[in-house]
């Protein structure tokens, strides 16, 4: 589980990497590298968030119990 989660993201942050390279090349070649880059990254995160939000439902992971509010 955690491996394919830290898969998901470690391609989030190299599709953002893809999309500064099209952003410093410039012109018609490199927005179009851009656009697709962050297209992809927006996909790739919003299907990790669904795919977190399923996991929690059905019980593959659980909250750690981590509260940042005292308790009295």
């Amino acid at each position: 589980m955690s491996l394919f989660v830290i898969v998901i993201l470690a391609l989030i942050f190299g599709f953002l990497g893809s999309a500064v390279i099209g952003l410093l090349r410039g012109g018609k070649e490199g927005s179009d590298r851009m656009f697709k880059a962050l297209r992809m990254r927006i996909i790739l995160s919003v299907l990790l968030f669904a795919f977190l939000l399923f996991a929690g439902y059905v019980g593959w992971i659980e909250p750690n119990g981590f509260n940042l509010l005292p308790t009295q």
